[in-house]
């Protein structure tokens, strides 16, 4: 009831001037005729699109244009700020959801919340709620989108993630057998370039590590099944008749898979596959 009488006197009574200011809240994203006109029994809607939370004012020029549109009798222009209801998102309620999520996401690694930029206020359905996007796998300053399902925002907030890693306690010099070199340590996994290795069985470096370093896959080679510069058997096979010779690998050689090898006799590089007893089988057809 207050509602409509306050309407009335806004936009209605010919008898009283409108009020310069009034707010009213609304449910729907959608401003209707009605809002401004509740008996008029019309469901045009007047302005859409509105945030939660999100104002909008039906200024007396607007408000003129609706009353010539559909030729309401008696009618004088006001003024009235309509007000979408919704909920402020905090930076405590923002900061828990984060963390609920990151509980599912990663529940070996130990995450810490930081810094939260929110750079505008953010309103949400208290019914409905919203929906929180977490990068996987991005730590240090992290872009977290949110949606209403109305608008989507995007707040930066500082996440830095503590596992258990294998790092270099000395220099590991390219070639080398990494076993031994590594130690586990808690290490922020924001400060990590790369991808941290699981295991270090059969592991060796293809690069120097230096000291107190996280080692990662791109650090890391599986131990070749003969080295580069190693003698070799070069079989050449043409289905029929195999000829030996002796070779020298051109790189680091793994069973099954092909490798160069340079003909001791003749210098010239081919490949052919690494087999078993230090042997490179050569097909020729």
């Amino acid at each position: 009831m207050y509602k409509s009488l306050l309407l009335i006197l806004l936009l209605v009574s010919s008898m009283l001037s409108a009020r310069a200011y009034e707010q009213i809240a609304i449910d729907s994203e959608c401003i209707m005729l009605e809002d401004i006109f509740p008996d008029i029994g019309i469901k045009d809607d007047i302005f859409c699109g509105l945030d939660y939370g999100e104002e909008k004012t039906i200024n007396r020029q607007m408000s003129m244009f609706i009353i010539n549109k559909y030729n309401i009798a008696g009618a004088r222009a006001g003024e009235v700020t309509f007000k979408r209801r919704g909920k402020l998102l905090t930076e405590d309620r923002f900061k828990s959801d984060i963390q609920d999520v990151l509980s599912v996401m990663y529940g070996e690694i130990e995450i810490e919340i930081g810094t939260i930029r929110m750079g505008r206020p953010f309103y949400y359905s208290e019914e409905k709620g919203y929906d929180l996007n977490v990068p996987k796998n991005r730590f240090g300053n992290v872009s977290v989108a949110i949606d209403n399902g109305q608008r989507k925002f995007n707040y930066t907030v500082n996440l830095k993630a503590f596992k258990d890693i294998y790092v270099a306690k000395s220099t590991i010099r390219k070639g080398h057998d990494i076993g031994n070199l590594v130690a586990l340590e808690r290490y922020d996994l924001s400060k990590v370039r790369g991808e941290s290795i699981t295991d270090t069985d059969g592991l060796i470096a293809s690069r120097n590590i230096s000291a107190g370093r996280p080692v990662t896959t791109g650090d890391v080679m599986k131990k070749p099944d003969a080295l580069e510069g190693s003698s070799v058997a070069i079989v050449f096979n043409n289905g029929q008749l195999n000829v030996t010779t002796g070779g020298e690998l051109q790189e680091n050689a793994y069973i099954g898979k092909n490798v160069r090898v340079k003909n001791t006799t003749s210098g010239k590089i081919v490949r052919g596959k690494y087999m078993r007893g230090r042997k490179v089988l050569v097909n020729f057809q």
